[in-house]
């Protein structure tokens, strides 16, 4: 079993204007099938398009709301919902609120998780 704290998990934030923090919740030893990571997107924040290269995705919103975009449609997620995004679909993130938007992230597998741990420290 691994247990993980969101509040001191290192954080790295997104290397573009008003991106998200992200922080990995599993190690490298953990799973070789999953990562799971704790994102938040500032007020007004977001994500430009992008893929997850070869990891499908998992979207849990815990706090805020975030649109997901894609394929010419947006999607508003709040708490309670889950979007899955498959290997391959681009998405554009957005956070619309005056509040920061809190998501687990669910990675299978994981090398999306090894993108995320390339970002400057937040």
């Amino acid at each position: 079993m691994h247990i993980a704290e969101i509040a001191t998990a290192p954080r790295h934030r997104a290397p573009v204007p008003g991106g998200p923090t992200a922080a990995l919740l599993t190690t490298p030893g953990t799973s070789d099938q999953l990562a799971v990571l704790h994102v938040e997107i500032p007020a007004g924040g977001g994500m430009p398009e992008h893929d997850h290269g070869s990891s499908q995705i998992v979207l849990i919103p815990l706090a805020g709301s975030v649109e997901v975009h894609h394929d010419g449609q947006v999607r508003t997620l709040s708490a309670g919902m889950a979007a899955h995004i498959g290997t391959g679909e681009r998405v554009r993130l957005a956070n619309p609120g005056s509040e920061p938007a809190s998501l687990m992230v669910v990675a299978g597998p994981p090398e999306f998780a090894g993108r995320v741990t390339t970002w400057p420290a937040a």
